[in-house]
C-alpha cells in the first residue's frame, strides 16, 4: 500500500528529533511486548541511530534542527512470523519541519509557502507539545498555547486527523497530573478551547482528535534545570512512543476494520475486540468529555445555583462510576492483546499481516485509552 503521509509539527525544543530517534530505537527489533518492528532506508536509520547515540552520551544533546532543514523519515512496519517470513504491510512517511518554521518568519517566502502548503494538504498532523511547557500551564503560564497560535489558525481550515502528542510526559506525570487533568487545564485557555470545541462540533466531517502522552527517554533519565535538561545517567526507558504510530493506522482504517477483519483468523478475533471497543466507546466519550463538562459547569455555576449543585454533588460519583466501567472492560481487552500478538505470528500474507496489525493496534489503543481517560477526544471520517 502507499505510504501514509504524516506531518510532524512542534515548536523549538518540543522534542521532535528525540522522539523520532526514540521511536526508531524502541521499534528497531521485534519485541514480545510490541509484536512488530520497523525498517527505514539505510541512510535514515544511520542518522537516527547517530541521534540516539548523542541522546545517551553523558555530555551532549542532539543539535536542534536547522531552520531550513526539512527531514523525511519512512517508517515501514514489519512482522517476522513464526515461520520466519517477514511481511511489510504498511509505511508511514513522517515529514518533520524545523520548529522555527512555526514560530518565526521563514528566511524566504518560498520556504514558508512550502511549509504551510504541506500542513494544509496533510491528512494526518502530529502536533508535539513540550511536556515541560504543558506543566507550566498549571502555574498560569500559557506561553505554549500562544506559541502555537499560527498553527491553530491554520488548523481552522484542516479536516486532518490531529494527534496532540505531549512529550516529556514523565515530568507531567511526576507532578501528579493525568491526561484528563491536562486537557481540563488546556481548555482554560480560550484558543485551545475554541480549537477543541470547533473540532468536536464538526466531528462527522473532520478526522479523529487525540491527546497522547509519551516519554521518549523515560522517568529519571534527564531532569529539568531551568530551561535545560540534565542527564542523570543510565539508559532511556521510553514509554508510549509507539502509540501515535498505532493510532495513525487505526484512524486511517477506522471505517474499514470490519472488512479487513474478515480476511484472516487474527482479523476475525479483531471483530470481537471491535465489539468490546464499542462498549468502551461510550465510556471513553464520557471521560473525554468530562473536562469540557467541568469547564461549562464552572462557567455556569455563578448564575445558576442548580448547576453548581450538580457540579459539586454529581460529577465526582459519576466519574467514579465511569472509571469502574473502564477498569472492567480494560482487563478484558488486555487479555485480547496477548492473544492477538500470538495470532499475528501466524500471518500468511501481507494483507493478513496488515489485518493482524489493525487488530493488535486497535486492542492496544483500547488498553491505552482505558489507562489514560481523555486521550481519545473524538473520531470523525478520515
Amino acid at each position: 500500500m502507499p505510504a501514509i503521509p504524516v506531518t510532524v509539527l512542534g515548536p523549538h525544543q518540543s522534542g521532535k528529533t528525540v522522539y523520532l530517534a526514540s521511536l526508531f530505537h524502541r521499534l528497531a527489533l521485534q519485541r514480545s511486548d510490541t509484536g512488530f518492528f520497523i525498517r527505514l532506508p539505510q541512510d535514515q536509520s544511520k542518522k537516527l541511530n547517530e541521534v540516539y547515540g548523542e541522546i545517551i552520551s553523558p555530555d551532549r544533546w542532539p543539535d536542534p534542527t536547522l531552520l531550513n532543514e526539512v527531514s523525511e523519515w519512512n517508517f515501514t512496519c514489519a512482522i517476522r512470523t513464526a515461520a520466519d517470513e517477514v511481511f511489510t504491510p504498511f509505511t508511514i512517511n513522517y515529514m518533520d519541519f524545523a520548529g522555527e518554521h512555526l514560530t518565526h518568519a521563514a528566511r524566504t517566502s518560498e520556504q514558508e509557502r512550502n511549509v504551510w502548503k504541506r500542513i494544509d494538504e496533510s491528512e494526518f498532523l502530529l502536533i508535539l507539545l513540550d511536556g515541560a511547557k504543558v506543566k507550566r500551564c498549571f502555574e498560569g503560564d500559557y506561553g505554549l498555547i500562544q506559541e502555537l497560535l499560527p498553527v491553530f489558525n491554520r488548523l481552522e481550515h484542516s479536516r486532518a486527523v490531529m494527534h496532540f502528542v505531549i512529550t516529556k510526559w514523565d515530568l507531567v506525570e511526576a507532578a501528579g497530573y493525568s491526561v484528563s487533568q491536562v486537557l481540563e487545564q488546556l481548555l482554560r485557555h480560550p484558543h485551545f478551547q475554541t480549537i477543541y470545541e470547533n473540532r468536536l462540533a464538526a466531528n462527522d466531517t473532520r478526522g479523529a482528535l487525540r491527546i497522547i502522552p509519551v516519554s521518549a527517554l523515560g522517568a529519571g533519565f534527564a531532569l529539568p534545570d531551568g530551561d535545560d535538561m540534565v542527564k542523570q545517567g543510565g539508559f532511556p526507558r521510553p514509554t508510549h512512543v509507539e502509540v501515535p504510530l498505532m493510532a495513525v493506522l487505526i484512524d486511517l482504517f477506522e471505517q474499514n476494520v470490519r472488512r479487513l477483519a474478515a480476511e484472516d483468523r487474527a482479523g476475525r478475533k479483531a471483530a470481537e475486540v471491535e465489539q468490546q471497543n464499542r462498549k468502551l466507546s461510550w465510556v471513553r466519550a464520557l471521560q473525554g468529555g468530562l473536562p469540557r463538562v467541568k469547564v461549562m459547569l464552572g462557567a455556569a455555576s455563578v448564575n445558576q445555583p442548580a448547576m453548581r449543585l450538580l457540579q459539586q454533588e454529581f460529577l465526582g460519583p459519576f466519574m467514579d462510576f465511569v472509571s469502574r466501567k473502564v477498569d472492567d472492560y480494560g482487563q478484558q481487552v488486555e487479555r485480547d492483546v496477548f492473544a492477538l500478538r500470538d495470532q499475528l505470528l501466524q500471518a500468511k500474507s501481507e494483507q493478513g499481516a496488515l489485518s493482524g496489525l489493525v487488530a493488535l493496534f486497535e486492542a492496544r489503543l483500547a488498553q491505552f485509552e482505558a489507562s489514560h481517560p481523555g486521550s481519545h477526544l473524538g473520531s470523525g471520517g478520515v
